[in-house]
């Protein structure tokens, strides 16, 4: 359990009810996980959402979440974010994006670039800002069902499954799930997903799209951040308040940069995210921990915002950033669906505070490694009818290998003296998928030798003067070989040919 989680509960515990959330600090870990095994379940499809409501409110209601950080303080949760709810409707309560809107009428391209720099500039001064259209509303809406899809069948074999811990394979922590698990945060693969791919290439690596621009704009034009978590936060009709919490506790840099996309428009009575602006600061993040008074003041006096998104708009926030989700109308509200993403910043050192939402499976890729596999997934789209024809899945471990096995191969077989040089290597050690041949090692060293590769030249003398890889011996041909290296500077290349030289004379004295 998170050690800030841990001064939530004894606040919760000894405070009087009308505070019953203060502490210390507020849980840092809203969208955290343990430790997490892919997926395996089969899909389920339901023939309409009635029915999947219905299915659904009946496996959640009967779902156990066994070693959740909120077990046992669902009321007390509840009736703080009711409190704190009063508390920020006495300032000023507006939209996100409201005040950022600006017409433009310059040049496309002129235009994209200015937004971004002037996205990233918002989100450097008050810690969130509103990204409109980066997901068009056909992928907003078959993303949004394949989740819930992929929602009800972890809820399902959570429900068949035997284990306190078996949840955590799908799921993460997230505060205030409630009773019945009407808020969840979903685990998303990437591996074999392939429309999930497609969905995050529009987002990420489409080069019309501000949500990359942006990220690197606030990163100094740099795009080394890793990402951190992928996942999906699903509220249904009946979800509490949340108390409002930073993701992280403060810090100079920011740690995470996190993006909620909307898988649908989101109105009031949906439970929208509220934000407040500029709180991602050592000030008010004093306040906030000092309780009650100082974070009750806070919340009375700050002005928050409500992120009304359309399907397709996104709020990107610093992680440091105090907000909280809302409830989700038990009678007027509907299933509310975000797709989010965090990339932890490489210029923040202090740790995190809480562990990411992501599947363990998912590496911590850098955003322009994330981006080079998102391309690779969508450019095979055009020359395949379906999911099932695609010919390799570059978030499959296996495949990637296999292919960067092949394509190895064939740039040696074309002639590549680097790639020749690479492939002879790989046999000689056994790695890159290939198993120790030394035949075929020295093979592939002969090919790039040839074609004056100091390297293999090298090797290939190794080869020759041990007598690996072949039937015997031939110290003239290793000489030979060791000069032509030496010629090119080869680190070692003269010392030894001078060696093999040596060697050689007194092969001759002794014969």
């Amino acid at each position: 359990m998170n050690a800030l989680v841990g001064f939530l509960f004894l606040a919760v515990m000894t405070a009087p009810l009308a505070v019953a959330f203060h502490g210390t600090a507020m849980p840092f870990a809203a969208s955290s996980s343990s430790s997490f095994a892919r997926m395996h379940v089969a899909t389920l499809r339901y023939r309409s959402s009635e029915t999947r409501r219905s299915m659904t409110n009946n496996i959640m209601s009967s779902s156990s979440f066994a070693g959740a950080f909120d077990v046992g303080q669902m009321d007390a949760l509840e009736q703080r974010g009711e409190l704190e709810a009063s508390l920020m409707q006495q300032a000023t309560v507006g939209v996100l994006g409201e005040e950022g809107k600006k017409k433009n009428s310059k040049k496309k391209q002129k235009e994209k670039k200015q937004k971004a720099s002037l996205a990233a500039r918002t989100l450097f001064q008050d810690g969130v800002v509103q990204l409109n259209g980066i997901l068009s509303d056909t992928t907003a809406a078959s993303l949004r069902e394949e989740i819930l899809e992929r929602r009800d069948a972890a809820y399902a074999a959570v429900e068949s499954e035997s284990g306190e811990d078996e949840w955590r394979k799908y799921f993460a922590d997230v505060l205030l799930k409630g009773h019945r698990n009407q808020r969840c945060d979903l685990l998303l693969p990437l591996k074999g997903w392939h429309s999930l791919q497609l969905a995050l290439h529009e987002l990420l690596a489409a080069k019309s799209n501000l949500l990359p621009s942006t990220l690197m704009a606030a990163l100094g034009g740099n795009d080394d951040a890793t990402l951190y978590e992928l996942s999906a936060l699903i509220s249904e009709p009946g979800s509490s308040r949340q108390p409002v919490h930073p993701d992280n506790p403060h810090q100079e840099e920011p740690p995470l940069f996190t993006v909620f996309v909307a898988l649908q428009d989101i109105t009031t009575d949906m439970g929208p995210t509220s934000f407040i602006p500029r709180s991602h600061n050592a000030e008010a993040h004093a306040a906030y921990n000092d309780v009650p008074q100082g974070r009750d003041d806070l919340l009375r006096n700050k002005k928050s915002v409500v992120a009304l998104l359309k399907a397709g708009d996104a709020s990107l926030f610093d992680s440091r950033s105090l907000h909280c989700g809302g409830a989700n109308d038990a009678a007027m509200g509907a299933t509310r669906v975000l797709l989010y993403m965090s990339f932890r910043n490489p210029r923040a050192t202090e740790p995190i505070g809480n562990v990411g939402s992501i599947m363990p499976d998912i590496p911590r890729m850098t955003l322009a490694e994330f981006r080079t596999k998102l391309a690779a997934a969508s450019a095979q789209s055009s020359d395949c009818k379906d999911d099932v024809d695609l010919p390799f899945d570059p978030f499959d471990d296996e495949q990637e290998k296999k292919k960067a096995m092949g394509d190895l191969y064939l740039n040696a077989k074309g002639g590549d003296a680097l790639a020749q040089l690479q492939l002879g290597t790989n046999y000689y050690l056994g790695e890159g998928g290939f198993e120790t041949d030394l035949a075929e090692s020295v093979r592939w060293f002969e090919l790039a030798a040839a074609q004056g590769n100091a390297r293999a030249q090298f090797n290939l003398g190794f080869c020759f003067s041990t007598g690996q890889g072949m039937p015997q011996r031939d110290l003239q041909r290793a000489a030979e070989l060791f000069r032509l290296a030496s010629e090119q500077n080869h680190p070692g290349g003269k010392e030894v040919y001078e060696e093999t030289l040596r060697e050689l004379e007194q092969v001759r004295e002794d014969q």
